[in-house]
Formats: structure tokens, C-alpha cells, sequence
């Protein structure tokens, strides 16, 4: 991101010049279009020892000029209409001179990066996503932490937006304080360029142009958001202390009608210069007519602010008096949560051992501080997840990859039916289990298959039923499978258990055990409930009885997994009910 971010500047920063020049729409001259132009530029640029840069025109009424491009090489002068018709050959050798010095300096640089990032600051400041609205307000009635976090996102950005506006001023307003020095030494001539600086004032404004064109030009906005220059009165003020009375007595000098209102000669001289005080008045200059308040709230935002404040007292009335629960709800841990942050392990209310815990890996019970809160989505969420918890998920915290699985809480009697009631958490799309660590689990928990071998005696069908009609007794299945084959092969099991039980313990009786739930599971599938009748029928010879007991005598079951060895003594204690669940169901 930060490459790609520098890489965007870089490229905004080497096309400025043909940006601006479809932006403003001004066409390139020489000296047979514009002979006047060129003769008076001319002898500025063997003065100043500048290569000869490109010289524009801008075909609009307003008076004003400026210079850009990336260096003294790649440099173009433009002047509009209005101002080549407006001042004598010496006022536009004075504003000739004061672009020239800003290509000299290398403000034209300078002024196309500050252009280009307050233009993105202002970008991000109109679509900050924390700047608060009516639908922060409404958000903030369920989730009270969005409030703070809105406002304070509001303040910075705000005041990181007046921060960058007021250091541009400062900045451009320096500049163009150099650039009317060099421009009156240069030429000799600071009274034409105090008359050039009348004659502009107010009339600088070019159509088409965008804000952030205006700090390139001699003339541009003095306040507001969008302030890039000092004022004509402190501009004329400055050249009047550096040359003293030529501003005034030159033949060049402004005539009584050139002065304004706002600029009189009475006025240069309540005009301080001093570093504080140019700070001072480019912060009151930046913050006239700006129409938010501190907060970075306008009129709307204000109302919004009102709204969410009432909301909020209506809905937490009866606690206004416990200052620990109303601090609760506005703790940014449970919105941590939610989007698994890591950050949530940092944020508050969490004990130490929690804290430890949380450092560990283990973000369980993340919201546990927040049951019971009434009227906050922290509240919804932490009993939603102390219900997860009671299901038995280790993530039982509610994040949003477990939203987005689209989990539903159901009550399961198992396989066949008959089983007590267990809470358990289903996908919402295809109803299949989610396990102890918040996933789908590939078949039924564990937990629940212990219960049915424990409640029931029955076992979870082996493989998928197909759907077809059941064969008939004696018929014999693509694979060549039959009840015969069945019962050969459980015979088989048979003996081999009596065999190995004596000997391999606890490892032959689980063989046994799944072989009989193969065999069970496809005699059910194969040839329905009369081949499973049959097939059990099979199991009550003396054999089989004899391959049971001798799993009965087993002493190690302790060691197999839960499921194994729920599974083996389901089938020691009742052999009749050691069926497929799913045959139970059915009946």
C-alpha cells in the first residue's frame, strides 16, 4: 500500500503540468502570437539566467497569472486575457518577474506536491468513514462505543485537514513573499507591482480553474478553507517596508482610484509582520467561514450528535446511576471482538488473568464482562456467545466469520429420534454440524454419538443412503453383495475376535465392533429393514454371543478414544439394540 501510495504521487507529481493544463485549458504562444507577451519577458529571463520556458495564455477575463511545471527545464509561464489587457508593459513586468522567481526557487515544485497532498487530505476528510452522521447516530443507539470513537476520529481528522490547510498558507504565503522582492529587485520597480496587485484583487478568479490551481497563482483566496495567499494588504505592506517610498512616489505608483477599501494606504501600516503574528492570522484566515464547529461537525452533525445523545439517555435511563455499567457500554472491546483484532486482547474491561490467557491464544470469553447489558448489541452478542459456550464451542466468542457462516441454534434427538434432547449449533445452508471450535464438523459431533451409544445402544449409519428401492431378500447387489456374502463375512469377524481378543486387547474389539457396524449398515441400506432384521437375527448365534463376551472381558477400554469406547461397551451391554440409529427412526 505505502509503495503503491508513492508510486501515485510520484506520477501525479511528473504529469502536473499537463494535468493543469487540461484543467485550466491554456494554450501555448510565441512571439508571433503574442509579441508583447515575449518582449517584455524577454529581458527578465536573460536577467535572471533562467532557460526560456514554455509561455502560456489563458482566454478568460479574470486577471491573473502563474508559473508551473517540475523544474526550470520543464517550466511554463501563463497569463490570462484579462491581465495582458489589464496592466501597462510595467505592472506585467513586475508580475512576469514574480513568476519567474518562483521557477528560480523552485516553487513551482514545491507548490505541485503541497497541491497534490492537500488535495488527496481533503479527499479523505469528505469520505472519512468516522466523520459522524445521522447513521453513526442510529449505530451508536446499539453499539453506545461507535459515539466516542466517531467523534474522536471527527476531531482528528478535522484538525489534521487545518493543520494541512494552514501550513500550505504559510508556506505559499512565504513564497509569494519572496517572489514580490525578487520581482521589485529584479525590475527596479516595486510601485508597478503594488499597482498590478490592485488591479488583480478580486478579478482573479478563473473559470474552470480547480482549488487547488489557486496556490499556483499571484492571486488566489485569502480565507477560508481554500486560503493560499496573503492579502493584498500585507503583500503591498511588505514591499512598502522593504523599498520604503518608491511604492508610493514612483510614476508607477498606484493612483488614488487603484485602492480599494480593503487596501488603503492608512491600512499597510496596521500591518505586523512578526512570526507569531503571521502564524496567528494565517489560523484566523483558514478557520473564516468554515461551518464546523471543533468536532469537525457542520449544522447537521451537530443535530446528529443531539439525536444520538437523547437516544441514548432514553435507552439507559434506569442505569444513569451506576457509572461502572454506563462506562461498560461504551468499551470498544466487544466491536475488537467482533472483528477479531488482535487489539481486542488490549482493550478493557479484562482481568490479568485474562489478559495472560489472551496473550497465550485463547480469546474465549472475550465478552463475558458485557452479559446481561440491556439495549446494546455487546449485550446480544455476549449472551449469544455464552449460549455457544453452553453448547460446548471453544471459539465461542461471536465474530464475524462466525455471522457470516450463517449458524442457527437447534434441539437434536440423534439419529434414531430418541434421544434427550442436545443443543447443538447447524449451518443455516445445508444443516450440517458446527463442532467445538466453531467449524463444520465433517458428521455428527462426538458428543452427540457418545450420548446415542449411551441412551440409545445405536450406532451412526456407516456411509450414505442412496435412495433406491430396498432389494429383496435374497437379491444381490452390482457389487455382487448379498446377506449371505453379509453373514459370511461377519463370521469371519467373529473368529477372528476370538482369535485376538485375548491377545490385542482393546484394538481387536474395536475391529470387531466396526466390522458389525459395516455389515449392520449395509444390510439396512442394501435390503431395508427386513435384510437389518435378518442380518441382527445372524448375530444372536452362539459364535457371535461367545465374540461379545469375550469383549466383555477386555480390562484396557480405558484406553481407546471416547467414541471406541462408548462404542464397545454400547455393544457388550445390549447387543439386540447395537442397530444403525437410522433404522430406529423408521420405525
Amino acid at each position: 500500500m505505502l509503495v503503491a501510495s508513492v508510486l501515485w504521487f510520484a506520477a501525479q507529481f511528473w504529469w502536473h503540468l499537463e494535468t493543469v493544463k487540461r484543467a485550466i485549458g491554456f494554450h501555448f504562444v510565441d512571439a508571433a502570437d503574442e509579441p508583447r507577451l515575449c518582449r517584455v519577458i524577454e529581458p527578465l529571463l536573460i536577467l535572471t539566467g533562467l532557460p526560456v520556458p514554455f509561455v502560456g495564455v489563458i482566454e478568460d477575463p479574470a486577471r491573473n497569472a502563474f508559473a508551473c511545471g517540475i523544474g526550470r527545464k520543464r517550466a511554463v509561464v501563463v497569463v490570462t486575457r484579462g491581465l495582458l489587457d489589464a496592466l501597462d508593459d510595467h505592472e506585467l513586468a513586475g508580475v512576469l518577474a514574480h513568476e519567474l522567481s518562483h521557477i528560480r526557487h523552485g516553487d513551482i515544485r514545491l507548490m505541485a506536491a503541497a497541491n497534490i497532498f492537500m488535495s488527496v487530505l481533503t479527499k479523505l476528510h469528505a469520505r472519512n468513514g468516522l466523520r459522524f452522521t445521522w447513521v453513526h447516530a442510529m449505530l451508536s443507539w446499539a453499539i453506545p462505543a461507535i459515539l466516542p470513537l466517531s467523534l474522536v476520529g471527527g476531531i482528528v481528522a478535522r484538525w489534521a485537514l487545518k493543520a494541512g490547510q494552514v501550513s500550505r498558507l504559510l508556506i505559499a504565503s512565504s513564497r509569494e513573499f519572496i517572489a514580490d522582492a525578487e520581482a521589485a529587485r529584479w525590475t527596479q520597480n516595486p510601485a508597478a507591482l503594488a499597482s498590478a496587485l490592485l488591479k488583480v484583487d478580486g478579478l482573479h478568479r478563473v473559470s474552470g480553474a480547480r482549488a487547488q490551481d489557486d496556490a499556483m497563482m499571484i492571486a488566489g483566496d485569502t480565507e477560508g478553507a481554500g486560503a493560499t495567499h496573503p492579502t493584498v494588504t500585507q503583500r503591498i505592506a511588505a514591499l512598502a517596508r522593504t523599498t520604503g517610498s518608491m511604492v508610493f512616489n514612483a510614476p508607477s505608483a498606484p493612483r488614488p482610484e487603484d485602492w480599494t477599501a480593503a487596501t488603503t494606504p492608512e491600512s499597510l501600516k496596521r500591518v505586523s509582520f512578526g512570526q507569531g503574528a503571521l502564524a496567528g492570522q494565517a489560523v484566523a484566515s483558514v478557520r473564516r467561514g468554515d461551518d464546523e464547529d471543533v468536532l469537525g461537525l457542520d449544522l447537521f452533525g451537530r443535530c446528529a450528535l443531539i439525536a444520538a445523545l437523547i437516544g441514548l439517555g432514553l435507552l439507559h435511563f434506569a442505569e444513569l446511576d451506576q457509572p461502572r455499567a454506563i462506562a461498560a457500554k461504551f468499551s470498544l472491546r466487544p466491536i475488537a471482538t467482533l472483528v477479531g483484532s488482535p487489539i481486542a486482547c488490549l482493550l478493557g474491561p479484562f482481568s490479568t488473568r485474562a489478559k495472560e490467557r489472551c496473550s497465550a491464544g485463547d480469546t474465549s470469553r472475550g465478552y463475558q464482562a458485557f452479559e446481561g447489558q440491556r439495549h446494546t448489541l455487546a449485550g446480544l452478542l455476549a449472551d449469544t456467545s455464552r449460549t455457544r459456550r453452553e453448547f460446548g464451542i471453544t471459539g465461542s466468542d461471536v465474530t464475524m466469520t462466525s455471522l457470516m457462516r450463517g449458524q442457527l441454534a437447534k434441539s437434536y434427538h440423534g439419529g434414531s429420534g430418541r434421544l434427550r434432547p442436545i443443543k447443538t449449533l447447524r449451518n443455516r445452508d445445508d444443516d450440517t454440524f458446527i463442532d467445538t471450535k466453531g467449524g463444520a464438523a465433517l458428521g455428527v459431533p462426538d458428543q452427540i454419538v457418545i450420548a446415542e451409544y449411551e441412551q440409545i445402544g445405536c450406532f451412526p449409519i456407516i456411509g450414505a443412503p442412496e435412495g433406491r428401492a430396498a432389494l429383496p431378500l435374497d437379491g444381490v447387489t452390482r457389487g455382487g453383495m448379498s446377506l449371505r456374502t453379509l453373514a459370511a463375512a461377519a463370521d469371519r469377524d467373529a473368529r477372528l475376535a476370538l482369535i485376538e481378543v485375548p491377545t490385542s486387547g482393546s484394538v481387536a474389539a474395536v475391529r470387531y465392533a466396526r466390522g458389525r457396524q459395516i455389515r449392520l449398515s449395509a444390510a439396512f441400506q442394501e435390503f431395508g429393514a427386513p435384510g437389518m432384521a435378518a442380518m441382527s437375527r445372524h448375530f444372536t448365534s452362539s459364535m457371535h454371543v461367545a465374540a461379545v463376551a469375550s469383549l466383555a472381558a477386555v480390562a484396557d477400554l480405558r484406553v481407546l478414544n471416547p467414541v471406541d469406547r462408548a462404542s464397545v461397551a454400547a455393544l457388550v451391554r445390549s447387543p439386540a439394540t447395537y442397530v444403525p440409529c437410522a433404522s430406529l427412526a423408521d420405525r
